[in-house]
């Protein structure tokens, strides 16, 4: 292998073509590769759910919930199964493993959903499968708004759907805020009382008239002709002119006993954008297609429509994730810059012009390959895309500082470039080679990261790797050529540090580091011992003084969720009353940009793709879309701020939420009971919740019980109303006419392209509660009141009810606050400590199980993979050491750095007073491991190489330390720098000529930065001396005639 250099230098003109094609392909491939904010997640779960209009959550759980959950659990793959049984529906939640194929299980669900079908309610409607997918969420929200008529409103909504689900790569724009068209059939109860005309009758003349008879075909003989009888409704006339009930005096008409009107459905739910009225269109991208250019030309779409319109409509456009993207790329490219920029000012200062720019070729031409290698496996830019990168600027360019460093010295030495970039090639190949290989054994095992957050943090390691592969395919084709073409040394009065140097001649900062070096490989027992102390008692310090852990990274947003709660037995209009009183203090809060309000109502996949914080007694939700941040406060400082306003509505509690692009969602505090018996699930929820309402730090505490509330039951004596010829239906019939209608058919008008409901129900009059003891039921005996066999009774409202896994299970949720000493959040991981010891002293039913779940359950496994991940990572990498030196020692002394590496990071978030990140901090650790070995690699290669001709052993260890120092420094110095402006959140726009410090995903990366930074420095410093002392160790074990087995020792002497 050792001699395809010579083959490269013979087709120099070749690999230099090679690269300009690389460089411009990938400057293609990122011009015109999908770019997202966050990794397109195939999130595993499927919705099953059942509408059953009137139906109650404990009717739901016995007749639906149950079946369905008898039927599903017997999929394969499933992790947990959720149910719930509310007022009018019940639906079962699967969330299938993340490695699920998607078609396999939807048709393994709706196989399944079929077969349960014949044990459902007859009157349920048809059970509906929904699947879910990260890249399905809205990419930008266009609101229509302005003081026009709703049905203006909703006719242009209408029409801008169709011009912008027409525009290529867009899936589909589904309307919010719009009201479905409705004719309502008014009957009067004394009119159809004097006419004798029952309900039965009227039903049935309503739906018999309105039907397409395909009457079959007719043959004269001369032809062939198809005959049909239509009889449809085509408008509200139609029904209006309907005959009843004829008889020799005439013929009653539906006109005649019922008003007939065309309008909408009950409002349930209202939608407002910037404090007005509003209806939207939620525009969703196809999967793989580019936000950047989706969003552009839905942008270009609407505006081009609105202008073109008379009438007096506004067009606002909110959640666009592409001001998002914009910011965040412009952010991150900085930041790329800045490390750039960095690490090429320290090179030029060690090497020279010259030779530093031949390592800045390696920096452009391994990024653009590794972006071309990500295009070609299906990827695409994200934030953790990114982010990989900018780790990868300070390792990208090691193994070409350690070619070009050692060409250039044989340069000075008198070689002529061809020459010493060959020699440099010869020399250098397997370090360089196991350099990468030990730092790709550190990040490969953490694109295995499971669950939901590795599918979102697994793009960092991946990308490195990409990069890492790049830049050894730089470092050995690329760098050699080029450097045999234009290198040139400019260090002329250097060292000659060749192998036959004298330790005498050495000066500067060389020869106070040989000095020191020299001293303590002569006491290596004692030099070990004090770096063990060392770091003892920076462990012990650590263990006692750290600032905690907690999951993720908290910083600052560019959008947060507003939810408005208030309980009681609210109608629509009022939950709209209190929503505009807190939309109305909301908006005077300085550095809001725009508000969205849903008022009453919420759709399938935002239920289910919420932030997590969504309560049962919630009346509405805002979506706030904060300014800039450089034009505004934190978002924490915003949030507080909104808190403040609203704590004086009475009645009100109002709780305010960062959304924040991170894997984990929903409360700090997550407790999660399950029990088979009712009456101890509620019993200990109601302890634990009472207890978290008294503990310090802790607020916003709310679990999922049932609310307090009224219902009415309508109890009927089936056997007195038999007398009557009445039954339970007919008596049903009767009640829904006071409450929404009997859905008697559908119809499909000229000017709309969706059926309408046809309902038949009493005037605004009789839908009262009271007139339920006045309503007169028709018999053949005659007009009997109702309240001869019913009665009317109040009882405690059940909201819904929850399941999990066949169990009833019950949620407890909270937050922790500010620490007023401290002026920084209490942390989750401390209190549910402290909580779970509290129950623990409890004397609980055994019955009830109790977990914690959110971000505690999150923690506990991403901390265990990341623990995993690095036995394997040191696994992998000790197997590559054995096979680079053949010796078990240098492996295991080179593997001693980790341990450093840790104890560094760690005494980095100690004198900074950071937190640890389990997800950022840990990555960072982890990641260490495979950077801090390539010092101790270079180090031991060439005093391996060294000591066969030196002297003694020790004059070869110091020789090795020597022509060492200078690029374990700048490759070591290089990654540190390259990552100082990300750890102090400065990011420099040379371009813009602006600072920023601080900024939307700032905070995210600091953890990581800060661990490698610290971790790198000290071990990469400890390194230096006590490589070689264990080095050295052997010998001097021998010399001194210590008591130990010759077969030891000579496992500990390096390999001849």
């Amino acid at each position: 292998m050792i001699n395809f250099i010579d083959y490269i230098m013979q087709a120099r003109r070749t690999v230099v073509f090679l690269m300009i094609i690389i460089i411009s392909t990938g400057l293609l491939t990122y011009i015109n590769i999908a770019k997202d904010a966050e990794p397109d997640i195939d999130i595993p779960f499927i919705y099953v759910v059942v509408p059953h209009q009137g139906i109650s959550p404990e009717d739901s759980e016995r007749l639906i919930v149950k079946p369905l959950e008898n039927q599903l659990k017997t999929i394969e793959g499933i992790e947990e199964m959720n149910g719930s049984a509310s007022n009018g529906f019940g639906s079962v939640l699967l969330e299938f493993d993340i490695k699920f194929d998607k078609d396999k299980a939807l048709g393994d669900v709706r196989e399944k959903v079929d077969m349960v079908k014949s044990k459902l309610p007859q009157d349920a409607e048809e059970p509906v499968v929904l699947e879910f997918n990260m890249a399905e969420l809205p990419t930008i929200v266009v609101s229509l708004s302005g003081d026009v008529p709703d049905r203006t409103l909703f006719y242009h909504a209408k029409r801008l759907q169709t011009k912008i689900e027409s525009i290529p790569g867009v899936l589909e724009a589904p309307v919010t805020g719009d009201r479905e068209d409705l004719m309502e059939i008014l009957v009067s109860p004394s009119k159809l009382e004097n006419y004798n005309i029952s309900l039965m009758d009227l039903i049935r003349s309503i739906t018999g008239n309105n039907r397409l008879v395909a009457a079959g075909s007719i043959d004269k003989g001369q032809g062939k002709f198809s005959i049909k009888v239509p009889a449809v409704y085509e408008s509200a006339q139609d029904v209006y002119n309907l005959v009843i009930f004829s008889s020799g005096d005439g013929a009653v008409t539906l006109g005649d006993v019922a008003e007939i009107r065309k309008t909408y459905k009950d409002t349930e739910s209202y939608a407002r954008v910037n404090g007005k009225p509003a209806v939207a269109l939620q525009v969703k991208k196809r999967i793989g297609e580019n936000v950047l250019e989706i969003n552009e030309k839905v942008r270009i779409e609407a505006q081009e429509y609105i202008e073109n319109l008379s009438e007096n409509i506004e067009i606002n456009f909110t959640s666009d994730n592409s001001d998002y993207i914009l910011e965040m790329l412009k952010s991150l490219q900085a930041a790329v810059t800045n490390a750039i920029i960095s690490v090429m000012i320290l090179v030029i200062g060690a090497l020279g012009i010259r030779s530093a720019l031949m390592v800045g070729i390696s920096i452009p031409t391994s990024f653009l390959m590794a972006i071309t290698l990500l295009a070609l496996s299906g990827g695409y830019i994200n934030m953790m895309v990114m982010f990989g990168l900018l780790v990868s600027v300070g390792l990208l360019v090691d193994g070409s500082i350690v070619m070009v460093e050692y060409a250039d010295r044989k340069m000075a030495e008198g070689l002529n470039r061809l020459d010493a970039y060959k020699q440099s090639y010869k020399r250098m190949i397997w370090p360089i080679i196991s350099s990468t290989a030990t730092t790709l054994a550190a990040f490969l095992p953490l694109i295995l990261w499971p669950g939901v957050s590795g599918q979102f943090m697994k793009w960092m390691p991946f990308m490195v790797s990409l990069v890492l592969v790049s830049s050894l395919f730089s470092a050995l084709i690329f760098i050699p050529v080029m450097g045999s073409i234009f290198g040139k040394t400019e260090k002329k009065d250097i060292t000659k540090l060749n192998n036959n140097f004298d330790l005498k001649d050495l000066t500067g900062f060389t020869k106070v580091y040989i000095d020191i070096l020299q001293k303590l490989i002569k006491t290596p027992i004692l030099t070990i011992v004090s770096s063990i102390g060392i770091v003892v008692i920076l462990f012990n310090l650590y263990v006692n003084f750290n600032a905690g852990a907690r999951y993720s990274v908290e910083g600052d947003t560019n959008q947060m969720t507003v939810h408005i709660i208030a309980r009681g037995n609210l109608s629509p209009s009022q939950k709209l009353g209190i929503a505009l009183d807190v939309e109305n203090m909301v908006r005077t809060v300085d550095g809001i940009k725009t508000t969205s309000t849903l008022i009453g109502g919420a759709s399938a996949e935002q239920m289910i793709m919420s932030d997590g914080e969504s309560r049962s007694d919630e009346i509405a939700m805002m979506m706030i879309e904060l300014k800039p941040v450089h034009e505004r406060r934190h978002a924490d400082i915003l949030r507080q701020e909104i808190l403040e306003k609203t704590s004086l509505l009475p009645g009100v509690i109002v709780e305010a939420y960062k959304v924040e692009r991170k894997p984990e969602s929903g409360k700090d505090i997550q407790i999660e009971l399950t029990s088979s018996s009712n009456f101890q699930l509620t019993k200990v929820t109601n302890s634990i919740s009472n207890k978290l309402k008294t503990m310090d730090g802790i607020m916003e505490v709310d679990d999922t019980r049932s609310l307090p509330g009224i219902e009415w039951i309508i109890n009927v004596d089936r056997e007195l109303a038999g007398k009557y010829g009445v039954d339970v239906s007919i008596i049903g019939s009767i009640v829904q006419l006071v409450t929404n209608g009997i859905l008697v058919d559908k119809y499909r008008p000229d000017d709309s392209e969706d059926e309408v409901d046809i309902r038949v129900r009493f005037p605004k009059d009789y839908r009262q509660l009271e007139q339920f003891d006045q309503l007169r039921i028709p018999t053949p005996e005659g007009a009997i009141p109702l309240s001869n066999f019913v009665k009317r009774v109040p009882q405690q409202k059940v909201t819904s009810i929850e399941r999990s896994n066949g169990t009833r299970i019950l949620k407890i949720r909270a937050n922790t606050m500010i620490d007023p000493v401290t002026g920084k959040k209490i942390l989750p991981f401390d209190k549910n400590v402290e909580i779970g010891n509290w129950i623990n002293d409890q004397n609980f039913s055994n019955e009830v199980e109790i977990k914690f779940a959110g971000t505690n359950e999150d923690g506990e496994e991403s901390a265990a993979f990341l623990g995993k991940a690095m036995l394997g990572a040191l696994f992998l990498m000790f197997i590559i050491l054995l096979t680079q030196f053949n010796s078990f020692y240098q492996a295991a002394i080179t593997l001693s750095t980790v341990v450093l590496s840790t104890v560094g990071a760690l005494t980095g978030l100690l004198i900074t007073g950071q937190v640890f990140s389990v997800i950022m901090s840990g990555l960072g650790i982890v990641s260490l491991a495979g950077i801090i070995v390539n010092n101790s690699i270079v180090l031991i290669d060439t005093f391996n190489r060294l000591k066969n001709d030196a002297k003694s052993l020790n004059e070869a260890i110091l020789h090795s330390a020597a022509q060492r120092l200078r690029p374990i420094v700048l490759t070591t110095t290089t990654t540190m720098v390259g990552l100082t402006p990300v750890a102090l959140q400065i990011t420099i726009d040379w371009f813009g000529r602006s600072v920023e410090v601080g900024g939307l995903m700032s905070a995210w990366w600091v953890p990581f930065s800060t661990a490698v930074i610290w971790g790198l420095g000290f071990s990469s410093l400890l390194t230096l001396f006590l490589i070689p002392t264990l080095l050295a160790l052997p010998k001097y074990l021998k010399e001194k005639k210590f008591n130990f087995d010759k077969r030891f020792l000579k496992t500990l002497e390096s390999p001849k």
